[in-house]
């Protein structure tokens, strides 16, 4: 017998051990991680059972953007086993009907091979890279912003254009789940994790970079170009694809999925 649906609570572990294996973690160490993220939510993590058994696994995301929402797609994995057997196709076909009836028609996902996706009609629709970036170095950060004026800010820029995507409390509770410093920058804010620059909300021009020495960008191609960050060597990272997506969305990889 087959079946496609959301898991139940008593069917977590077994969700998570399949992703475990495939993606080549640790159990005990992303056990306190998969139950505990801000954007947990079982009726997101779907699979295909067979027999009452885990074959094929994913997780959703909800999108928010001005012109309506979407969903991304994440950790899409198979039991070693049965690899190759169309299962994980069959489980997005299946999650894209369920997501259109529900609104959330637009999907996204990134992909270090965009094969597989191409075949179930997602498109490439930007790249993301990681690359140096050309600054003048600084020996001490300036001014760390509080949350509440990051939070003003990012709600100001995604307020200007309907591509950007939407924060809402749960989503801001996952973006400070992490360890982010955010400084000024041209009427804006840089947020910086160590050494990466994964987020830039920067209304005006930006006329010189002052960042840390060995400082990096890990973003998408577009938004890169959008912000006239001087990248340095950029290298390939993933593919950024879409599936019915009405443009070109604004997001950071802050908010990965």
């Amino acid at each position: 017998m087959t079946e496609i649906r959301p898991i139940r609570p008593y069917e977590a572990e077994e969700f998570l051990r399949l992703l475990c294996v495939v993606f080549d973690l640790d159990f005990d160490r992303a056990h306190g991680i998969f139950f505990n993220e801000p954007l947990f939510d079982l009726r997101r993590k779907w699979a295909i059972f067979e027999n009452s058994k885990i074959v094929s696994i994913l997780t959703t995301v909800p999108l928010e953007f001005g012109w309506g929402n979407g969903i991304g797609i994440a950790g899409v994995a198979t039991d070693p086993e049965r690899q190759g057997e169309g299962l994980a196709g069959k489980l997005i076909q299946s999650v894209i009907t369920e997501s259109e009836k529900a609104g959330e028609g637009a999907v996204y996902l990134f992909a270090k091979n965009p094969s597989l996706y191409s075949r179930l009609g997602f498109e490439p629709i930007d790249e993301v890279y990681r690359a140096s970036i050309a600054a003048e170095p600084v020996e001490s950060l300036a001014p760390v912003l509080t949350f509440e004026e990051v939070e003003a800010s990012y709600r100001e820029w995604s307020m200007a254009h309907p591509n950007r995507l939407r924060r809402n409390a749960q989503r801001w509770k996952s973006w400070k789940w992490n360890l982010r410093i955010c400084t000024p920058l041209a009427g804006g804010y840089i947020c910086q994790e160590g050494l990466t620059i994964r987020e830039v909300v920067a209304p005006g021009l930006v006329d010189r970079w002052r960042l840390p020495l060995g400082s990096e960008w890990f973003g998408t191609k577009s938004m890169a170009a959008q912000l006239q960050v001087p990248l340095l060597n950029p290298s390939f990272e993933l593919h950024f694809m879409a599936y019915k997506s009405p443009s070109l969305p604004q997001i950071f990889m802050t908010d990965q999925f």
